[in-house]
């Protein structure tokens, strides 16, 4: 491969490594090549199978396994960082969920600095990735309108509509409207507020839509596409002399597989190693802090000090309950006969609890839902967001259409580290996951060495109001615990438990139990450069001729919503974009 020269390297064949892949060679006269670190699993029965889905997070072979650093507002503990390491990434060992934000959220990108990333920008990519498929009765039984002016019909990533829902679900959403919550017949429209049924990249036969299956098997035959599995990539590599504008030209990218370094030499790099590596990737090649890179030896090739900062993820806490016996719960599967039952299900008719990643159900709040009246976020308040996407934030909270928090009805005992279920029993967890932190964190180098990980440090709860707000959240799910409709399905609160009484308590239950829910963003943001930018509103990285990002890490500010809709409508945006520079060259 040291021979082989390319349009494009693609530096990770995950989520949306494999969309500017199968795109971009849409152009018969473009060559890609695509370096992928993991293997192809796409086959394999835990990654097919929705219900197994939880079976892939820790498995090495799959899992990059990455951790953050000590956390101090979460009582010192050491987070875990799930992340793909697979032809597909990400999209392989996620929870399927296909969501988007609210309008509001991606109109910001735009008002940040990048004009054409409007929700209006974006919705067409949005269209172009999915084919919604489902029929008149579930739309029916799951109240979902379906309008093609906002669903996509013919793209390569099937969506679909639930085939199993839990039993709690229909007094949950009973109890929900008891207290103010509005149904939302079609969140995909630019307004996610409310509760709404979900859809999901899962096909009609029941398995797993990655990105492997959706736009890679069909173009996997394609010359023009190369991929090589296993392959690290361990920095860029540059031309000796820069552009006329004196931008680096970046000419290759050099990788590791099977014990060995080799390279591949390209006209234009493609960065999509995902929000943790892809900082690494750019720091390696002597794009970054000046000061950093100096600390480590790394010869500085930009000065880009944006890198590796601005980390944003959701937090969540759990909440949960112990259900009357009737109310079936996931926890049935670990009885060996029912579910020996449950598979015989899926695998005749591709329905009942394997059929679906679960939760099958989602509400999105805005503040006025769940936070008292006269509770404001201080003017003086210390954040770590940089001062513009502080400022709208703080708008954000204060109006009444953008959701702070996500509040889902989970069928069981949500995995918490230290607390498990009690065999024979059945629970409903609510997981109330804090959409818009205003903590943020980092991602940084701290060694040389291209296959030591990276130091993650989320900052997690690092500012007091992200724990006011889960407190009040927490709050709202004792007073919905007690609705009429709820009140005799849930039968006993375990987590926090009724001991738990006063605020602090409950403070002290958060930092104990605070996690991430797996949606990093923001460390190449596509901000102005001046605001702690890395990438342009082309994504190249600023300072450079020739390299890209396009991933997770270039969104600016976190959205109220799972990511994995998003990260599609970016690649396919983004190979519009580089076509159409293809062009003007």
């Amino acid at each position: 491969m040291s021979s082989g020269n390319f349009d494009y390297v693609i530096i990770g064949g995950g989520t949306a490594g494999l969309v500017l892949a199968a795109r971009l060679i849409e152009d018969p006269t473009i060559t890609v090549c695509v370096l992928e670190a993991g293997e192809e699993v796409t086959k394999e029965l835990d990654c097919v199978v929705p219900g197994f889905g939880f079976k892939n997070i820790g498995q090495p072979k799959i899992d990059w396994g990455f951790v953050t650093s000590p956390q101090m507002n979460a009582n010192g503990r050491s987070l875990y960082l799930p992340r793909g390491k697979a032809l597909g990434g990400s999209s392989m060992i996620n929870l399927m969920c296909l969501g988007r934000g609210h309008e509001a959220e991606y109109n910001a990108f735009e008002t940040l600095g990048s004009p054409g990333w409007s929700w209006k920008g974006l919705f067409e990519y949005f269209r172009a990735s999915e084919r919604f498929t489902s029929n008149p009765e579930e739309m029916s039984t799951l109240q979902v309108k379906f309008n093609s002016t906002t669903h996509g019909t013919s793209g390569p990533l099937q969506r679909t509509l639930p085939k199993w829902i839990c039993d709690v679900q229909a007094p949950f959403i009973q109890g929900m409207e008891s207290l103010g919550i509005p149904f939302n017949s079609d969140s995909n429209s630019g307004n996610n507020v409310g509760m709404w049924s979900s859809s999901h990249a899962i096909d009609s036969q029941g398995a797993r839509v990655s990105s492997t299956s959706a736009y890679y098997e069909p173009n996997k035959s394609n010359l023009n596409l190369t991929v090589i599995t296993g392959a690290q990539a361990t920095r860029i590599l540059f031309s000796p002399s820069r552009d006329v504008s004196g931008n680096l030209v970046a000419s290759g990218v050099e990788y590791h597989k099977g014990g060995q370094l080799d390279k591949v030499s390209a006209n234009e790099v493609l960065l999509c190693a995902g929000t943790f590596q892809t900082p690494q990737l750019l720091e390696l090649s002597g794009i970054g802090d000046k000061t950093l890179l100096e600390a480590l030896g790394i010869d500085v090739n930009v000065d880009l000090p944006g890198v590796g900062t601005n980390l944003q993820d959701h937090f969540w806490c759990p909440f949960v309950l112990e259900t009357d016996p009737k109310y079936e719960s996931l926890e049935i599967l670990n009885n060996p006969v029912r579910a020996a039952k449950e598979w015989k299900v899926y695998e005749e008719s591709k329905t009942g609890m394997l059929s679906v990643s679960a939760p099958t159900f989602y509400s999105f709040l805005p503040r006025h839902y769940f936070v008292e009246d006269g509770y404001n976020i201080p003017e003086q308040m210390h954040s770590s967001l940089v001062g513009p996407l502080e400022r709208i934030q703080k708008q954000w909270f204060a109006a009444e259409d953008v959701p702070f928090l996500e509040f889902v009805p989970f069928p069981g005992f949500l995995p918490i580290p230290g607390h498990k279920a009690e065999e024979g029993k059945n629970y409903c967890s609510f997981f109330l996951g804090l959409t818009h932190p205003f903590s943020s964190g980092t991602v940084h180098i701290i060694s040389s060495d291209p296959l030591a990980s990276p130091a993650i440090d989320p900052c997690v709860l690092n500012n007091k109001v992200d724990v006011e707000i889960l407190l009040r959240a927490i709050k709202f799910a004792r007073q919905l615990a007690t609705t009429q409709s709820l009140n005799t399905v849930l039968t006993r609160e375990v987590l926090p438990g009724t001991a738990v009484e006063t605020d602090d308590e409950i403070r002290d239950f958060i930092r104990t139990t605070v996690n991430t829910a797996h949606h990093p963003l923001g460390t190449a943001a596509m901000l102005p450069r001046e605001d702690g930018g890395v990438v342009d509103p082309s994504l190249k990285v600023y300072g450079t001729f020739n390299i890209r990002v396009i991933d997770a890490s270039i969104i600016p500010i976190h959205l109220s919503a799972h990511i994995q809709a998003t990260v599609y409508a970016i690649a396919e945006k983004a190979s519009d974009i580089i076509k159409r520079d293809r062009r003007v060259y």
